[in-house]
């Protein structure tokens, strides 16, 4: 066994010196490899170092990106609410205008029935007026037309005052029963004259009678005249204060149109006011979130920018010509929403990019691990061979050559059995130093292929755990992108609702701008023109006031004169009976007269028959005759006596 171990350390030291050349160079072939694979190792920790940081400046983005977005859906919702509240105010106003203008019709109507019991009031109060005037003045034509009766035996001048009753009814029925006890006092006198004129005076009352007829006729004619002249005046002054009330009810409509207009331009003004202090909130609140706007802008360019790092480093170095496309500007507004979702969608395009960069090497990596698997195949195949060379080599040695052979190769860990004995149980012939030598070279190159087998193994045991490891956090980056997808589409989503809020929002600005414009230019027309209106109203208005001033001391006037003429006419009713009464007592007593004056005649035409001396005397009896012999006063009574006794008739009625 000693002389086998030193053949074997020579044949060693041989192989040593002939096989140095391969092993050194296949030392320096992997030791470039492990290089590569360490270099590619620390370029993936790289990457996910890059990865991860990116992914939290991501998640810091997002995060700022849902805040933003929550401020924008909670403005929109405070928006609505407002708008709501608006409507709510207006719906209120309506109610409020609806409830004034019932309010306004219920007013005009009571308006209206005090306006009718008042015409009522004042048509009474004409009628009563009416009777009185035509009372007073029948009272006054039938005193005149009795005066007129009696001219033709007296002359009245004037009508007779009182001076206890200088106005009214009163005054004229003392005028008229003063007037009648005259014409009473004028006919007793004509009575008494009458007597001597009897038939000239029959004649003189025919022929008078015909007279009063056609004087009574043209009398009636004049009260016809006069009563439509009263009508036809009555009928004017209501036509008059219709109109007034008219002109009254126009006042009072363009007094309540103007306040309507007035209260009309307040809102408009104030709705203006409301609309700009709004304009100047939603512009304040723009300027706010102006800033945020800019961080996420700078936020998503550094996302961008570690994106793209991550896809120059997977590139393996190679500079990226993509840059951010999106810039800051100061002044619009909707350019830099439009740049914030332009960078938000040049993120996603970069990381989709990253994400395949980030699959091919790793694919480039596992394409490697089965690269080298082969070769540990192919070696292990070389190794079969080399043991099937080596058993065709030593199958004509002796047993225990092969016996030393295969316990050096199953203490070396490989199982090789050599079976090339012959079936004489001899070897071939082989020299033993070349058997020795092959041993020596095939334990050397088992020894450095298990070496190679064994650093392989580890190192595919080490590329396949990194791997899994890549692999898992490939799979995780691929979830987490999935998932920033679709928060990308849902922050697009909430950016389009945002942007169609606000750009909603500035049309209804806009349109509240427009409206209040119009508003305006509208109540300024309608204001200048209720100005020109209310001033020509004013004046109108002004010279209503003073005819209606005229018409109420007119009104005034006339109801002193319907007062003095209802009080004439009750004094001319009284006047009337009085006079009535009077001429009843007259004819009484001219009727008395009449039949003592046929008694007497008579008797002096019985007289007469019998004295015929004194025929000459009595031919004119009538003229001479000694009537107050007889104590009578035929042609007048006493004065006092009569002045008094038609006094005490004329008051009877007053008693």
């Amino acid at each position: 066994m000693a002389d086998d171990s030193a053949i074997l350390s020579d044949v060693d030291d041989d192989e040593d010196l002939s096989s140095s050349h391969p092993a050194a160079a296949a030392s320096t072939a992997t030791d470039h490899r492990l290089r590569d694979l360490q270099s590619e190792l620390e370029q993936e920790r790289q990457l996910r170092r890059a990865a991860e940081e990116s992914l939290k400046s991501r998640d810091v983005s997002l995060s700022r990106l849902k805040a933003f977005a929550q401020d924008i859906i909670k403005k929109r919702d405070e928006i609505t609410k407002e708008r709501d509240e608006i409507a709510a105010r207006r719906a209120e106003t309506l109610r409020e205008r609806d409830d004034a203008i019932r309010e306004r019709d219920e007013v005009i109507k009571e308006r209206d029935e005090a306006i009718k019991e008042r015409d009522g009031a004042l048509r009474e109060r004409e009628s009563v007026k009416s009777e009185a005037e035509t009372a007073s003045q029948l009272m006054a034509s039938g005193i005149d037309l009795i005066s007129g009766k009696v001219a033709r035996f007296r002359a009245f001048d004037g009508f007779p005052k009182s001076q206890k009753y200088a106005t009214g009814l009163p005054a004229v029925a003392y005028g008229a029963i003063k007037r009648a006890n005259d014409i009473v006092d004028e006919m007793t006198k004509q009575f008494d004259l009458a007597a001597g004129e009897r038939d000239r005076a029959q004649q003189q009352i025919e022929h008078r009678n015909y007279e009063i007829a056609i004087e009574v006729s043209q009398l009636e004619a004049t009260i016809a005249r006069l009563k439509e002249e009263v009508s036809e005046k009555e009928k004017a002054v209501i036509e008059r204060g219709a109109e007034i009330s008219e002109m009254g009810k126009e006042i009072s409509e363009l007094r309540k149109e103007i306040s309507v207009m007035e209260k009309e331009i307040s809102e408009v003004r104030q709705f203006g006011e409301e609309k700009n202090a709004k304009l100047k909130d939603l512009e304040a609140r723009i300027e706010s979130q102006r800033p945020v706007i800019i961080d996420q802008l700078s936020n998503i360019s550094k996302t961008f920018e570690k994106v793209n790092e991550i896809v120059v480093v997977a590139d393996g170095g190679s500079v990226s010509d993509q840059r951010s496309s999106f810039v800051w500007e100061e002044m619009d507004m909707d350019r830099n929403l439009q740049a914030l979702s332009e960078g938000i969608v040049s993120v996603y395009k970069t990381a989709e990019i990253a994400v395949e960069k980030v699959r091919g090497g790793l694919e480039e990596k596992e394409r490697r691990i089965s690269v080298l698997e082969e070769k540990v195949n192919g070696l292990m195949a070389e190794k079969q061979h080399i043991g099937t060379l080596l058993r065709s080599a030593l199958s004509s040695k002796t047993n225990e050559v092969l016996q030393v052979a295969e316990s050096g190769l199953r203490e070396a860990g490989i199982e090789l059995r050599f079976d090339g004995r012959d079936e004489n149980g001899g070897v071939d012939g082989v020299d033993e130093d070349e058997v020795y030598t092959l041993a020596g070279a095939l334990e050397n190159t088992v020894k450095a292929s298990k070496q190679k087998i064994v650093e392989l193994q580890h190192l595919v045991e080490a590329l396949r755990a990194e791997s899994s490891l890549h692999k898992a956090h490939l799979d995780a980056q691929t979830k987490e992108i999935s998932q920033l997808k679709l928060q990308i589409k849902e922050l697009e989503k909430k950016e389009l609702v945002a942007n169609e809020s606000v750009e909603g929002l500035m049309t209804d600005i806009a349109a509240a701008e427009e409206e209040i414009a119009r508003w305006k230019a509208a109540a300024e027309q309608e204001a200048a023109a209720g100005r020109a209106v209310e001033q020509e109203f004013l004046s109108q208005l002004s010279t209503l006031r003073q005819e209606l001033e005229e018409t109420k001391q007119t009104m005034s006037e006339l109801e002193n004169k319907l007062k003095f003429k209802e009080e004439t006419a009750a004094a001319a009713m009284a006047a009337r009976d009085a006079a009535v009464d009077s001429l009843r007592l007259a004819d009484l007593r001219s009727s008395r007269l009449r039949e003592r004056v046929e008694e007497l005649s008579r008797q002096l035409e019985a007289n007469d028959g019998r004295t015929d001396s004194r025929s000459d005397q009595n031919s004119h009896r009538y003229v001479c005759w000694p009537w107050e012999w007889l104590g009578l006063n035929f042609v007048r009574y006493q004065p006092d006596v009569q002045e008094n006794s038609n006094e005490m008739e004329l008051s009877e009625p007053f008693i």
